[in-house]
């Protein structure tokens, strides 16, 4: 059985070079030419070069409990494996498997949060963090904390205040087949030291490393002895005691890949940033990581509670979790409402967490708001509000108006905002927080004040090649969905059962009509929302036969077919003409522009 731990993969990752060797001698990787680092000329594939070597697990342990040797950055989450990983990470160990590669960072050059391994774990407990200055050298651990975590506990400390013990007579073929096993072979348990209940035959884990290598055979014996084992009880508890402390002096079993274990100066190494994208990466096959959980180490460190006040947040403004709003989003839409430059990354993060917490609360008022507002403007859904940062300029103007409302004389001006921002995808650009900004200084100017719709526009026009300030039929088609959203609200309304669910489809089908009409089969006069169900059985067939059985008046009111009679195949153009100008004239008087 090969063993899954957690958010931490037990089998060496892709990323890697690894190489496990046989023969206890450390191998490292290529240094880059010392003098192209002096001159500042290494290309991005030297720039911060990786070394590789194996090492033992207990040289680990003993470089984290001398003076901070090995830390955790404080981007890592905190410890969250359970005894029962614990153990089964041990077990692996014992059998064999393979521990598993560590990343390391060796960072000398900037300055970084970081914490220590936890000796004494306590469930719940807080996690102190430092900062290292600029210009010590300290690695810090990127992939394989939660291993290293419990090997520390089991080697030197506690897990809520019991300790490791090794059942020294376990390991027979059958043991992994026990109800209570876990489907592990080698048994494992954690006991406080004062429980008296606990059998001879568990030995502490702690003391069995601490024996010195030249007593080894005599406190074996010592310890046979007094569990009272013979024949093969004591030939197997030999055996796994010898096993159990080769475990953790074996000099191969830990490969161990290094960034910048080689920079020569801060030209050559990696910037924090870059960490942080080779630190999700690394991450991404365990439980998943997202960026927020990253930056909020930035945070939490001056804020307390941040966690819980993004998620109270995140919960309270998208509930069902429709809008796709998440932590990242709050993050971003933080730094706007604070006026700070809105881009993603760690060092604006740790710059302005002060600004960003000191607009929270006006920061939740106004996201809540504006939320409410684009639901009611019919935006219910991730897929019609793309992309979500669309919302940023809105919270914006709306964390500076009285309680947070929409003056009833800019709810028309703002609805045309927030839509003429989707249908240009204004903010989906490679340079999205660019364009933040220079809507934001418009919205700076008017804050409390009405909404300068006008200027805001004139962003549009001179910041995109290609916009619409005003409906066209070239607009709508850009964006349809939103445009039927807009056209069809009564059969794009949110629905509870799935078979009456909208989804949006060609009324004459693209099989029978796109050779001879290859322009208009695609066109916003050819689509329409269509009940789920309906579209199932729709199929290939003809619009007259598929809305035969709709009354007139549903035609025209949910589907903007006022005449049937141009449902007739030799009748498409017409229908697409009639029809396109009907969504057009729903849309101007929506937008009204």
């Amino acid at each position: 059985m090969f063993v899954s731990f957690g958010d931490e993969r037990a089998s060496v990752p892709a990323h890697g070079s690894y190489s496990g060797r046989r023969d206890g001698f450390a191998r490292r990787g290529p240094t880059p030419d010392l003098d192209a680092r002096r001159r500042g000329t290494l290309g991005d594939s030297e720039r911060g070069t990786m070394g590789t070597r194996t090492t033992s697990v207990m040289e680990l342990l003993n470089r984290i409990r001398t003076d901070d040797q090995l830390v955790l950055p404080d981007i890592q989450r905190e410890f969250v494996w359970r005894e029962e990983q614990i153990r089964l990470l041990m077990d692996s160990l014992m059998r064999g498997y393979p521990f598993g590669a560590l990343l390391v960072w060796q960072t000398q050059f900037v300055a970084v949060p970081f914490r220590p391994f936890v000796r004494d774990f306590q469930p719940g407990m807080t996690f102190v963090t430092s900062e290292k200055p600029a210009k010590q050298k300290m690695e810090m651990v990127l992939d394989g904390q939660q291993r290293l975590q419990s090997l520390y506990l089991a080697a030197f400390g506690s897990y809520a205040g019991r300790h490791l013990y090794f059942n020294i007579t376990s390991g027979s073929d059958g043991a992994a087949d026990d109800a209570d096993s876990e489907g592990a072979r080698f048994r494992f348990e954690f006991w406080r030291m004062d429980e008296t209940n606990r059998p001879k035959r568990l030995l502490r884990v702690a003391d069995i490393i601490a024996w010195p290598g030249h007593k080894e055979d005599a406190r074996i014996d010592d310890a046979i002895e007094r569990v009272g084992l013979e024949d093969a009880e004591a030939s197997t508890a030999r055996n796994n005691l010898r096993t159990l402390r080769r475990v953790f002096t074996q000099t191969d079993l830990v490969p161990v890949e290094t960034i910048d274990e080689h920079a020569y100066d801060a030209r050559d190494a990696r910037t924090i940033d870059e960490v942080v994208e080779i630190f999700v990466r690394v991450n991404s096959g365990g439980t998943k990581l997202s960026r927020s959980d990253l930056m909020f180490s930035l945070l939490k460190a001056k804020w307390e509670g941040a966690r819980r006040s993004f998620d109270d947040l995140v919960t309270a403004a998208d509930p069902d979790g429709a809008l796709g709003i998440d932590k990242d989003f709050v993050i971003r839409g933080l730094l706007t409402v604070a006026d700070k430059p809105p881009s993603y990354d760690v060092d604006n993060i740790r710059r302005h967490g002060d600004a960003m917490q000191a607009v929270f609360e006006t920061f939740g008022g106004a996201l809540k708001a504006a939320v409410d507002f684009a639901r009611d403007e019919g935006l219910v859904s991730a897929s019609l509000l793309t992309p979500r940062s669309t919302l940023f300029p809105v919270i914006y103007y709306l964390a500076f108006q009285n309680r947070h409302s929409v003056p009833d004389a800019d709810r028309r001006p703002l609805r045309a905002f927030l839509y003429l921002l989707l249908f240009n995808r204004f903010l989906s650009d490679g340079r999205p927080d660019a364009r933040i900004r220079y809507l934001r200084a418009h919205l700076a100017t008017a804050k409390g004040a009405s909404l300068p719709l006008d200027d805001l526009l004139k962003v549009i026009e001179a910041r995109q090649k290609w916009h619409y300030t005003s409906t066209s039929v070239e607009m709508l088609n850009a964006n349809q969905r939103l445009a039927l959203n807009i056209a069809q609200p009564r059969v794009a309304r949110p629905t509870l059962t799935w078979q009456s669910k909208a989804e949006v489809d060609h009324i004459f089908p693209q099989s029978k009509y796109r050779e001879g009409h290859p322009q208009l089969v695609d066109d916003i006069g050819n689509f329409a929302y269509l009940g789920k169900l309906r579209n199932i059985r729709k199929s290939d067939e003809e619009p007259g036969e598929y809305f035969k059985s709709i009354p007139d008046d549903e035609l025209a009111d949910s589907y903007l077919i006022e005449d049937r009679k141009l449902l007739a195949p030799d009748r498409f153009e017409d229908f697409v003409m009639a029809r396109r100008a009907r969504i057009l004239s729903k849309v101007k008087s929506f937008l009204d522009r």
